[in-house]
């Protein structure tokens, strides 16, 4: 049954049974394979959340049979024995958590006479302990209690009873089904779990369980189906193991050594579990290879061979060897590990860097989980190429293995992992994750509006031409992007970063002609570009003249970004007279942000240092706040502020 969705599973199998009836009819088949192939039908829904069909296609089996046979009382269902559809439907229902048509369910298996079973009785036991309603739930045990001299309740209901119990501090109604159980001639599997409630209900200590264990024997002492055994000891161990007390397990497991119970193969997969859960690597190791000389039925050593791996994966010092050697034996037996097995062993393959051992690891392994399985073992891969402690080279192998492998990964995921390259430096890689995601086959999977404004913006910060050129050229072809202000802005960026402010200029023009129109971010980076281009401070006049004219409302960053646009056009006195006049008009100031613009924006040097004296004089305090960034010279020989410019849109 599939972990997550199980639609297209339970679609499947009506597909399935409609077509059986249709060959039925036409074949003749007998009614007992009809019903076969009923009750497989039944577990499926009942397990996929529709219980109700179940019931309603038993139901109208049953009235079909009727009808057939001509006869009033006949069996309704030939074949499985009735009780099992109805016992499959209570579960359903129970599972569903709808008590309505559960006592429904039970009330229509009464009348059928089919509601006497202990099986019954687990489920009605368990659905309302599990609400921890202790009055109806002793309702229940009492009603649907077997009779007679030896008769008990099944072990997984006495289960249920003494957890819920424990929780809810019941021991008198626990103390009172313990001496029932006693009072009469116990069956070994009554006699195991009289043994654990002994043991974590009454606080009965290792040498009382062993005293109970000599009175167990001293029974029947020819009994050999009577005796304690290795069950026996698995579940003092499994209790012990509840407590997380490893300790106390292996006293049990010495205490069945004294009495002669060899461990079997549940035995060591106990041991190598609690072992594993304590770091004791040495000591499950050993049960490990004890386990090795079991016979192995139905694959009850995966779990704790899988807890062992995932200890020793996340061990202070990782024995790399005996990891290898264990999932070679799991792979020679062509077992599966389980998802976080794969999530810890990809982590530390990462870690290592051993890219091959990754490879076939995920190849062989993640296909046959559910998609949020999957998910988590890809989270291992995205997590490992944009922590900061990876290099750059080792985040791009592992997107390397990401990319092929994990076909899924969404375009929010690629687009953090192009980011990620972008900050680093890497305009070629970050490029290259971006055309991955244009050149994807599944429209879902494609660049959306966000991802070229996100890539522009990336490229801007590298000033990659190369890159400019090829991912503009992939939007020209996109005919699903409808460009915005935002995008044009982001090509704006990108064009005046690499020294294109002509071409940056004709997406302002884009912009003033379009429905949604100018943003203050496009203002700030028309400016920019204005500053870049020669004989811009014309044109960044037009726009600023024409800003005042609407009587826009004129930010602190756009009046900077307008200073800086003359002064990188050499205007130093337009510059400083716009500086000392402007603000008064506008409400604005002179802060650290228009003098550093000013400041960096100058060509030359010699004007750079008319500025600094010029602003020191006008405005001292700005200027100290400016100074307290620091300054860098650069190849020409002039100094710069170290202010960032922010590369939004």
């Amino acid at each position: 049954m599939p972990k997550d969705d199980k639609t297209f599973h339970v679609e499947l199998a009506r597909l399935l049974y409609e077509d059986c009836l249709s060959e039925n009819a036409s074949a003749g088949n007998s009614t007992f394979e009809t019903n076969i192939e009923l009750l497989c039908f039944v577990e499926v829904l009942t397990q996929t959340g529709n219980s109700s069909e179940a019931r309603k296609r038993v139901v109208g089996r049953q009235t079909q049979s009727r009808e057939e046979s001509g006869r009033e009382g006949r069996e309704a269902i030939e074949g499985p024995s009735p009780w099992q559809f109805w016992h499959r439907i209570l579960r359903g229902f129970a599972n569903e958590d709808n008590e309505v048509e559960l006592l429904e369910t039970y009330k229509l298996a009464t009348e059928a006479g089919l509601a006497d079973n202990h099986r019954f009785q687990d489920i009605m036991v368990s659905f309302y302990a599990a609400k921890d309603d202790i009055a109806t739930t002793k309702q229940w045990y009492e009603k649907l209690m077997p009779t007679g001299d030896r008769a008990a309740p099944s072990v997984p209901t006495l289960e249920t009873i003494r957890r819920l119990c424990i929780r809810n501090d019941e021991l008198s109604w626990c103390k009172d089904i313990f001496r029932d159980l006693l009072a009469k001639e116990p069956t070994k599997q009554i006699w195991d779990v009289v043994l654990q409630w002994a043991a974590g209900v009454w606080g009965k200590g290792v040498e009382d369980v062993e005293g109970m264990m000599e009175v167990m024997i001293r029974r029947n002492p020819d009994d050999e189906a009577t005796q304690p055994d290795a069950e026996t000891i698995n579940g003092l161990v499994e209790l012990a193991m509840s407590f997380n007390d490893a300790y106390l397990a292996e006293r049990y497991i010495s205490v069945g050594l004294k009495f002669g119970i060899r461990p079997n193969a549940k035995t060591y997969a106990l041991q190598m579990s609690y072992r594993a859960d304590a770091n004791d690597f040495r000591g499950a190791q050993a049960a490990y290879e004890l386990l090795q000389g079991e016979e192995i039925i139905n694959n009850e050593d995966l779990p704790a061979i899988n807890k062992y791996i995932r200890a020793l994966c996340s061990a202070k010092n990782v024995d790399y060897h005996r990891i290898v050697s264990i999932t070679s034996d799991l792979s020679e037996r062509e077992k599966r590990l389980e998802a976080d097995t794969v999530r810890a062993l990809a982590k530390l393959y990462l870690s290592r860097d051993e890219k091959d051992d990754l490879i076939d690891l995920i190849q062989s392994e993640s296909y046959h989980y559910t998609a949020e399985e999957r998910a988590s073992i890809k989270e291992v891969f995205l997590d490992f190429c944009l922590s900061p402690e990876t290099s750059t080279m080792r985040s791009w192998t592992a997107y390397t293995l990401l990319h092929p492998l994990f076909d899924e990964t969404t375009v929010a995921e690629r687009t953090l992992l192009m980011s990620e390259f972008f900050s680093r430096g890497r305009c070629d890689m970050a490029s290259y994750v971006f055309g991955h995601m244009r050149a994807h086959n599944m429209p879902d999977r494609r660049p959306v509006l966000d991802t070229y404004v996100k890539c522009f913006l990336g490229i801007a910060s590298c000033a990659d031409q190369e890159a400019l050129d090829m991912v503009h050229n992939m939007l020209k072809m996109d005919s699903n992007i409808e460009p915005t202000t935002a995008l044009y802005n982001s090509l704006m960026l990108a064009y005046t970063a690499c020294e294109d402010a002509d071409k940056a200029l004709d997406f302002w023009d884009d912009i003033t002609n379009s429905n949604e129109g100018p943003s203050y971010r496009s203002l700030e980076i028309v400016f920019w570009a204005c500053s870049q281009k020669p004989f811009g401070d014309v044109r960044a006049r037009e726009i600023w003249g024409k800003m005042r004219k609407m009587e826009i409302e004129v930010t602190g960053k756009v009046f900077s970004a307008y200073v800086g646009a003359l002064a990188g056009q050499g205007k130093l006195d337009e510059a400083r007279e716009v500086c000392e006049q402007v603000p008064g008009e506008l409400g604005l100031s002179v802060d650290v942000l228009t003098l550093g613009t000013f400041y960096n924006a100058i060509p030359g040097q010699n004007r750079k240092d008319l500025v600094e004296e010029w602003a020191k004089g006008k405005y001292p305090e700005a200027w100290k706040e400016l100074e307290k960034l620091g300054r860098t010279e650069q190849e020409e020989g002039h100094m710069l502020f170290n202010m960032k410019r922010e590369f939004k849109a």
